[in-house]
Formats: structure tokens, sequence, C-alpha cells
């Protein structure tokens, strides 16, 4: 286990969920492959200098997550089988629309700081899009959830001016590597219209949320990205063997 990923006790994640989020990202990067057994109980309990139970703990996330499965005589078995997919791209949308050659803007739609389950968070909605000479077209509704712990005074910037990726790269030495992201149907409310317009012939918008992480499976943000309408989203497959794998375009904050 490389130092990157050491376990450490006196952050406030308990142990069992540091070790849970350092053999789920092994598994989703692929460093863990599907059928192959990953270090035994006994391994991992000596490695970090934690007990047994400590173990079982993140072991049984990884099951319940289904990630993994427990087989007599094999030990712990992967389970998962990875599908290269982003949604958008993790530069963030300031990044991806400069090195399209176009100019990124953002309308900062509320700011708020809530009471989260472990602490503040700071609660941004934004609407992102392009600028054409004077003429500006938004093309996602992006709300996003941040915990003020590990990025204290984050709400102090100005987030109509910043991109929220790079304030995190280059004040606070956060990459976002990583998205989990469920696609659904979301309907007209307040906020779209006040995003994209009204769309009276627009049954619902399609919307893109769910957890941002960095590069060792730290969380960095919530979020729910919701697209306009006008905006053209391309989606192929590719195939290794006979395994179809679906790629999407890339999409987010």
């Amino acid at each position: 286990m490389t130092a990157e990923f050491a376990l450490n006790p006196h952050e406030p994640t308990p142990l069992y969920a540091q070790l849970y989020r350092m053999l789920r990202l092994r598994i989703l990067d692929g460093e863990y492959a599907e059928g192959e057994a990953i270090p035994s109980e006994t391994v991992l309990r000596d490695v970090h200098g934690i007990t047994r139970s400590t173990v079982r703990n993140a072991v049984a996330l990884l099951v319940k997550e289904g990630l993994v499965q427990q087989i007599r005589g094999k030990g712990t078995i992967v389970t998962y089988t990875p599908i290269n997919h982003s949604i958008w791209n993790f530069g963030g949308f300031t990044d991806f629309s400069r090195a399209r050659g176009q100019r990124p803007v953002t309308s900062l739609l509320s700011r708020t700081i809530e009471d989260g389950p472990e602490g503040k968070v700071l609660k941004l909605v934004r609407a992102r899009g392009v600028a054409i000479e004077e003429t500006r077209t938004f093309l996602n509704l992006d709300t996003s959830w941040i915990d003020l712990r590990r990025f204290p005074d984050l709400e102090k910037f100005d987030f109509e001016q910043l991109s929220l990726y790079q304030v995190m790269r280059e004040h606070y030495g956060v990459v976002p590597t990583r998205s989990e992201l469920t696609l659904s149907i979301v309907p007209h409310s307040d906020l779209t219209r006040q995003a994209f317009g009204p769309t009276p012939e627009v049954p619902g918008f399609i919307c893109a949320s769910g957890d941002v992480y960095d590069s060792t499976g730290r969380l960095v943000e919530r979020t729910s990205v919701i697209y306009s309408p006008t905006l053209e989203m391309k989606v192929g497959m590719s195939w290794n063997g006979a395994q179809p794998r679906p790629t999407h375009a890339p999409v987010s904050a």
C-alpha cells in the first residue's frame, strides 16, 4: 500500500471508512480487476496496523455496494465491471469552454451556507454558458454542495468571475478527478426558467446528479447539473472484445 493511501487516525473519518474508500478507489481504477482477490484480511490488518473488525467493516461496505463478493476458499473477489464514461470534463466547464475557443459565462443565482450531516455546507446555484459578443446562452444549471470543513472560506470567492474547480486546485490543492453520476429527467421549475427561459415545448430536462471525488477517493463536491434543451449531447459506443462499453462526451462543474 502506498503512502498516498495511508490511513490517518487523526482524520475525522473513521478508519474503516478510510480503508473502504481506499479499496473502492483501487477497484474503480482497475488496480484490483474483476475476478481478482483484494488483499486478505490479515494483510490489510498488518499493513495498516488496524484491527480485524476495522477491515471487516470496510469490506462489508464493498460487499453491500456490489463491488466484491466473499467466496469461501478464494477470498474477497472483485465483481465490478468498469464502464468508461464521463459527463463533461474535469477541468470544469470553464476550462472546457476555453479549450474550444469559447468565452464562458456564469450567473450566480444563489449562494447559501446550510447545515450538512457533518457540518456547514456551501450551496452554489449557477447558470453556466457561453457568450458570443454580447449574447449569452446558458447551457447548464449547476447546483453544488461543498463541505466547508475541507474548503474553509470558500464562500468568499466570486464564482461569477472564478471557476470553482480552478479555486479548488489553486487555493486548496484539491483536484477533482472522478464523478459518479445518475441521469434522470427533472420537471420545469423557477430555476430552469431563470436559467433557460420559458421552454413550454420541453416536457423535462436531462439532469446528472451525484458525487465528485479527488484522486484519493475523498468527496470533493455533491452536484446536480441540469442541461439546456438546446445543448447537443453525443453518446457513442466502443467495444473491447465482445463487451460493449458506453462512452459519453465529457460534461459538468
